[in-house]
């Protein structure tokens, strides 16, 4: 039986149907990815160019004294530090690592962690690098978003701390503002001899650029986020793409503090938060400790700004930020004598 011969003009009708649909489709990949390109170009700038508050003033604390040293951090660049001792005669509690906020330098340890010295704590406190006297690489430019570096520095502090001081078995605590608190939550997941942490104004990188994308972009792209958002798989590739790309413009890493707090089950933790904070809100710092299983507590200073805790209600501070370290890093004073230098 022969075969019946194709209808004349038909492979031509079906090789334009093909050209049709992929231009249809070129076209609308065209579109969407031009429309995602002004959208992920406006997130990365507001990303780069929108920066936290500087809260800290020379003004409203006196500046600390102490052993000044330098140490390497892990790529054997030089940082500066400063050992602060107890007063004489008050006997040894252990040591706390301070990390202080973006725009600042170890000094603000005289502003939070003055209440520790007092009760006994060893307070190491340093330059992060591109702040104070700490090296600050050729080209590189300090941003207020925790990277890798930060999250080295501390190690590096850690380090050295345990190099001069016997912490072996007491571990050391930390109290972290700011970037400096959402570095330490990094830094103490991968730090086995962090024992305990207070985070004052903490956030994480990923759950920021989700409001600070929502806040903003919606207004300059005039796009519905709220409605494009109900769509979180699309919204978390396009937050993945945007970290993507600002990790490739700025050469560095931006963990998830949020993603540290879920393993860090065995290391109590006190969150200090301003209510009237507008930079890192309430809400955000709620979510985190909701992040975080195992022992916590929420310190919600209701009339202060972002980092103004200290200064709204100093007494408050000072009582919750030692009662916490005494619980939880050393229930009871020792007489040892050691200093920095011990051990």
């Amino acid at each position: 039986m022969l075969a019946e011969a194709p209808p004349p003009g038909g492979g031509l009708r079906d090789h334009w149907l093909a050209l049709v649909i992929v231009a249809a489709v070129v076209a609308v990949a065209v579109v969407v990815l031009s429309f995602l390109a002004k959208y992920l170009r406006l997130a990365v700038n507001l990303f780069l160019d929108t920066p936290l508050p500087i809260t800290a003033n020379l003004q409203d604390y006196s500046l600390p004294e102490g052993e000044v040293v330098t140490f390497p951090n892990l790529e054997g660049r030089s940082l500066r530090g400063m050992f602060i001792d107890r007063p004489p005669g008050v006997p040894r509690r252990g040591v706390v690592v301070f990390c202080h906020e973006f725009g600042s330098d170890m000094m603000s340890a005289g502003r939070y962690a003055w209440p520790l010295v007092q009760a006994g704590y060893t307070v190491f406190t340093f330059d992060f690098r591109g702040h104070g006297r700490s090296y600050t690489p050729p080209h590189f430019e300090a941003r207020h978003w925790p990277s890798n570096r930060e999250v080295d520095d501390i190690r590096a502090a850690i380090a050295y701390v345990q190099s001069r001081c016997n912490v072996d078995q007491a571990g050391l605590g930390i109290l972290g503002v700011s970037r400096g608190a959402s570095a330490a939550v990094i830094a103490a997941a991968l730090t086995p001899a962090v024992r305990c942490l207070v985070v004052d104004g903490v956030f994480s990188t990923d759950l920021s650029v989700d409001e600070l994308v929502k806040r903003f972009v919606q207004v300059f792209a005039r796009v519905d986020v709220a409605r494009a958002t109900r769509t979180m798989a699309v919204y978390r590739f396009f937050r993945t793409l945007l970290l993507f790309y600002v990790e490739l413009k700025c050469r560095c890493r931006f963990p998830s503090a949020r993603q540290a707090l879920t393993t860090l089950e065995a290391v109590p933790m006190l969150f200090i938060q301003g209510g009237r904070d507008t930079y890192i809100r309430p809400e955000w710092t709620q979510a985190l400790y909701d992040c975080k299983p195992g022992l916590k507590e929420l310190w919600l200073c209701a009339d202060a700004n972002h980092n103004q805790a200290v200064a709204v209600d100093p007494t408050t501070y000072a009582r919750k930020v030692v009662e916490f370290f005494g619980r939880h890093l050393s229930p009871e004073p020792t007489a040892e004598a050691a200093g920095p230098g011990a051990g």
